[in-house]
């Protein structure tokens, strides 16, 4: 069984190729670096360190080869005989791939009607899949759209493992090692899949929709707080972030206002929803995986957006009554951002200058001025811009 992978970054190698290998596939991966794609075809394979706070185990993920994703004959042949496959290329990069996607599928309609394959779409955006179909579709025919809606399953995840971006201290004297926290648990959208989905550690769930936002307006949403916030004293890493209390408690404060926002939207056990916020301030902890801070802060316009990782979940709170206070300082925290290396980040702040804090959270979170919220950011940010604590 063939499985294609496009894209060799943190998390193609770093957890959904472990599963592919673990379930009997051999994988190709698509990739744009060339160097790391020859490596894997010079090795066929690499090695993942699995790390805890304390410990850590090597496995060897095997039977694996690459294709330079501009190499386009290869990747369309590699999709159109795959039995499975995902992506993980990053938001912005997904209409790069979308063309290339569709030749496999045209390539494989042509040789193989009749059979499905299921695309599991591994990126950090809500409604991912329906946003990648739409780029697929604009290179199809209607027959051959028609033909896709029916036979190629475009399955929404969440992914929950923690994994670095590799530097030489973490790969230390492998350059294809991978760093990862040993988290297994893969949900996926049961009604997006087209015949069978065989792959280890999965968990179909329907209705979906609680399990994304419960990793946007949670786990994103406090990976963004405490790394804007912690960013402001100088803190260059998650695991030393989280064990600051005044940052700890604000990250738990902002876990449990999201809490009770979805425990009411979904029906959920509040009690539950509490045990994974905890659980996940215990894994941010962990030393040996060395997160970034600025990986948490990158790309600040969107991380503020309206229905993005924090102020999505503050709309969410006041929906059902709940004042989300601390979740508006980790989203004024984020328009404290100023990195000159960060694009968006340099826009933002250039916004700010010239129009002031009140116009920019109106532009930018959406959120109308003389609003709760809205008053509520600006008077955080000044606070924060005038070094308070």
């Amino acid at each position: 069984m063939k499985a294609v992978m496009y894209g060799a970054g943190s998390i193609g190698r770093g957890f959904i190729a472990q599963l592919f290998y673990e379930s009997g596939y051999d994988t190709v991966f698509v990739d744009v670096n060339r160097e790391l794609i020859d490596r894997i075809n010079e090795r066929g394979g690499y090695p993942l360190r699995f790390v805890d706070s304390g410990s850590s185990r090597d496995m060897m993920v095997g039977r694996m080869s690459g294709i330079y994703a501009q190499d386009a004959e290869a990747v369309t042949d590699a999709i159109s005989a795959a039995g499975l496959m995902a992506t993980s290329v990053g938001k912005n990069n997904l209409p790069l791939i979308a063309e290339n996607i569709a030749g496999g599928l045209r390539k494989r309609r042509a040789v193989s009607p009749d059979g499905y394959l299921n695309i599991i779409v591994c990126e950090n955006m809500i409604r991912a899949n329906v946003y990648l179909k739409e780029l697929i579709c604009g290179y199809l025919t209607k027959e051959e759209a028609d033909w896709m809606e029916t036979h190629i399953g475009m399955v929404e995840t969440c992914i929950g493992r923690n994994v670095p971006v590799m530097t030489p201290d973490l790969y230390g004297d492998d350059p294809l090692r991978v760093l990862a926290e040993d988290y297994t648990e893969l949900p996926v959208d049961a009604s997006a899949i087209r015949g069978t989905l065989h792959l280890k550690y999965i968990e179909p769930e329907k209705p979906f929709d609680f399990y994304i936002r419960q990793k946007l307006f949670m786990y994103n949403m406090a990976h963004a707080v405490i790394g804007y916030t912690s960013v402001m004293r100088g803190e260059k890493r998650l695991c030393d972030a989280v064990r600051i209390p005044e940052i700890r408690y604000l990250a738990l404060q902002s876990l449990t206002e999201s809490s009770m926002a979805m425990a009411d939207e979904y029906g959920r056990d509040f009690r539950e929803l509490l045990i994974y916020s905890n659980h996940l301030l215990y894994r941010f902890g962990n030393r040996q995986l060395g997160i970034a801070v600025p990986r948490l802060c990158q790309e600040p316009i969107r991380k503020v957006s309206k229905d993005d990782r924090m102020t999505g979940a503050a709309r969410l709170c006041e929906k059902h009554g709940i004042f989300p206070s601390h979740i508006c300082i980790g989203i004024a925290a984020g328009y404290c951002y100023d990195e000159a290396g960060d694009e968006e980040s340099r826009e933002l702040q250039a916004f700010i200058r010239e129009h002031g804090i009140e116009k920019a959270v109106a532009e930018y979170s959406e959120l109308a001025p003389g609003s709760e919220l809205h008053e509520k950011i600006c008077a955080f940010w000044r606070i924060l811009q005038s070094g308070m604590p």
